[in-house]
């Protein structure tokens, strides 16, 4: 395991490098852990607290890593002590002759999140520990839950890729097919389609030809446009190999069939998807990627104790509108306090 030293995003934030046993793919496979101490950046909010009272590790979504400035600040406000995951072949973690961010497996993932919690136990007490993703990120945060039981204080998701767009119909259907493509050609790329609007969106309101809602201020990154690296998340996403969509869908069986966690889970979604081919106003209030009633019935039964809340925003909720940011920092430090406490 590598130390602590400065992460690009500056003052405040520092990254250190995991080192993976090798994969099928090649034996450099690394993931990069990230944190944030608010004592060292002058961006700090205040009034945030000197004293942690609980973990909170976020994981990324696919065509993902970690660049949420504000996250960490508002998760920071609310008591946490802030960390987030690059995986491997993603973001910081990834290396120029790796697949970005190819697996066959998604319990490949159990070993960069088990050294990130050992490395954050190291460091802090035996603070309660939250566990976040979103999208891909939530399915794999999901799966992680409920193969280590009794390990979580509670698991927030942020539009979770629990199922398929159908529901099992789709993918009991299409399983199989794919299953047998992966088996004779793992890297087939499977045709996927889409307007990419979610990618467009990201660049902000500015940019988008559309009327800008009265309040937003031009400054705000859902207007002015998110600082994102497109090396790391592309706006047009990249091709999906045949064997990486058969992990997935292995990992939406396994929620269906088998998860049923001892923590309390938050699943936040949007409140409308839109998959038409015109661009227009729906793309900044609704989940162009995946559909969020899907998410939630799925969410149900995840456990015992399960928060639907939804949002007029977009795919990740975290990059919608300031008005729909503030409702979902304001519903997760709230269910943080109810549940995690």
């Amino acid at each position: 395991m590598d130390a602590w030293g400065p992460d690009f995003l500056g003052p405040g934030f520092e990254a250190r490098t995991l080192e993976l046993l090798p994969d099928d793919e090649d034996d450099g496979a690394v993931a990069t852990l990230v944190r944030h101490l608010p004592a060292l950046d002058p961006g700090a909010l205040p009034g945030t607290p000197t004293t942690p009272t609980f973990i909170y590790l976020y994981l990324h979504g696919w065509n993902d890593y970690f660049f949420q400035t504000e996250m960490a600040d508002r998760l920071r406000q609310a008591g946490a002590a802030f960390y987030a995951l690059d995986m491997r072949k993603y973001g910081r973690s990834l290396r120029p002759h790796q697949t970005i961010g190819y697996t066959d497996d998604l319990s490949v993932y159990d070993e960069e999140i088990g050294e990130a919690i050992e490395i954050i136990r190291e460091e802090r007490d035996d603070e309660p520990l939250v566990l976040a993703g979103h999208s891909t990120g939530g399915l794999i945060a999901t799966l992680w839950a409920h193969r280590h039981p009794g390990v979580l204080a509670g698991l927030i998701l942020n539009s979770a890729w629990l199922e398929m767009q159908s529901m099992a119909a789709w993918r009991g259907a299409m399983a199989p097919v794919i299953g047998r493509i992966a088996s004779r050609n793992p890297m087939w790329e499977v045709p996927s389609g889409g307007a990419g609007h979610y990618g467009r969106s990201l660049a902000g309101r500015a940019t988008s030809k559309l009327p800008i809602p009265e309040g937003l201020s031009p400054d705000d990154p859902s207007v002015a446009g998110w600082p994102i690296a497109r090396e790391w998340k592309r706006p047009e996403s990249y091709p999906v190999p045949a064997s990486w969509l058969e992990a997935i869908m292995a990992g939406h069986e396994t929620v269906e069939k088998d998860v049923h966690l001892e923590c309390p889970v938050l699943s936040m979604v949007s409140t409308s998807a839109y998959f038409g081919d015109e661009w227009n106003e729906r793309v900044f209030t609704s989940d162009t990627v995946l559909n969020p009633v899907v998410i939630a019935q799925r969410s149900l039964d995840l456990s015992d104790l399960v928060t639907i809340a939804r949002f007029p925003g977009k795919h990740d909720l975290l990059l919608s509108d300031a008005p729909v940011r503030e409702r979902v920092y304001a519903t997760i430090t709230g269910w943080l306090e109810a549940f995690v406490g």
